[in-house]
């Protein structure tokens, strides 16, 4: 128990360290075939890491430049949105204005006279202070997050060199099997994360597609929110939902508009949990709906949206590591089923590679 605790504290003392680092190596992972892929054609392995990298970099660029376009465009139509809520709101105002005054006649005379108006007047220097807090926050938010894509790089330009040292230790602590478990970890790892990116871009191109065709506003933001939200187990969808109904519902003159966005959402989310991610993913890693919503809970209290979006394959990593020891495998059979070590290189290679060998 006090282990335990020990390591809960140190992960919420060292959150920042810890969530820039699981970010940067779950996209190592995600990106590691890739510069595989461009090795195979003679490019040097620190420049194939620098250009899937920079490729990476300018997609998200683009979505963020198209995303604050539409930002901008939101902003100016904000004032026709607010008309409209402002129409909607018009008999809820009338019943809160009944209530109000109910509760004002439960008040006697004495209590009413004893119900004081407190004016609170904020100083300048409370102003400079909110503003330079806000800034800090900012620089800091964009500093961590910069330092993503350069801790991925190293990790994937210095693999090599890691994995060397780290199978040097392992083999001298427990033997060639402890090394050859670390490359089935990291082996099963890798698929699950290139897949679950996969399903990501998928379906926010996808979801981008079909709200420019029914021509909702702010599809550009719309699409890749959809997208990022399938990183957020359960609480994803209704993220994902609620602002493009909004937007259909309060942003076009068209009646049925907002239904037509329902249910292409909810044919997206079908497709999502039924076909890409069975498919896509398939059975990397098996976890039990009940453990990932335990462990969604967990690391987004640990860690807040950053340790909602890990949540997974944080789980996922801990679940692999431990059913491998005979020691924590009953508890990582708590999380899920087992998850199938991969295929010996000599058994994934075709015949005639064999017969060339």
């Amino acid at each position: 128990m006090l282990a335990t605790a020990a390591v809960v504290g140190l992960l919420w003392a060292g959150k920042i360290l810890f969530v820039t680092l699981f970010f940067a190596l779950f996209l190592s992972f995600a990106l590691h075939p890739f510069v595989e892929l461009l090795e195979r054609v003679r490019v040097p392995r620190g420049l194939a890491a620098f250009v899937v990298l920079l490729l990476l970099c300018a997609l998200v660029t683009f979505f963020i430049v198209n995303a604050l376009d539409q930002a901008q465009a939101f902003a100016r139509d904000w004032p026709d949105y607010e008309r409209k809520i402002q129409g909607l709101t018009a008999r809820a105002r009338g019943l809160f204005s009944r209530i109000e005054e109910g509760t004002r006649r439960l008040l006697s005379e004495g209590e009413k006279a004893g119900v004081r108006s407190v004016r609170l007047e904020e100083g300048m220097l409370d102003s400079v202070a909110r503003v330079v807090l806000q800034v800090r926050t900012v620089f800091s938010l964009a500093l961590y997050t910069a330092a993503v894509p350069m801790l991925a790089f190293f990790m994937l330009k210095d693999r090599e060199k890691y994995s060397g040292a780290l199978t040097r230790i392992l083999r001298r602590k427990g033997g060639r099997a402890a090394s050859d478990f670390a490359v089935n970890v990291a082996h099963v790892l890798s698929g699950y994360v290139l897949g679950e990116l996969f399903v990501v871009l998928i379906t926010a191109c996808i979801t981008t597609a079909g709200l420019l065709v029914l021509e909702v506003p702010y599809s550009y933001v719309l699409g890749p929110l959809a997208g990022l939200c399938v990183l957020l187990p359960y609480v994803g969808v209704i993220l994902s939902t609620t602002p493009a109904l909004f937007v259909a519902f309060l942003g076009t003159d068209e009646p049925f508009l907002a239904l037509k966005v329902f249910l292409f959402y909810s044919v997206v989310q079908f497709l999502e949990g039924n076909v890409l991610t069975p498919f896509i993913v398939g059975s990397r890693v098996r976890l039990h709906p009940l453990a990932v919503l335990v462990a969604f809970l967990f690391w987004g209290i640990l860690w807040g949206l950053p340790g909602a979006i890990l949540a997974v394959p944080l789980t996922a990593t801990v679940k692999v590591v431990g059913e491998r020891f005979e020691r924590f495998a009953p508890w990582a059979a708590l999380l899920g089923e087992r998850t199938p070590d991969p295929e010996p290189e000599e058994e994934r290679k075709e015949p005639g590679e064999k017969a060339a060998g």
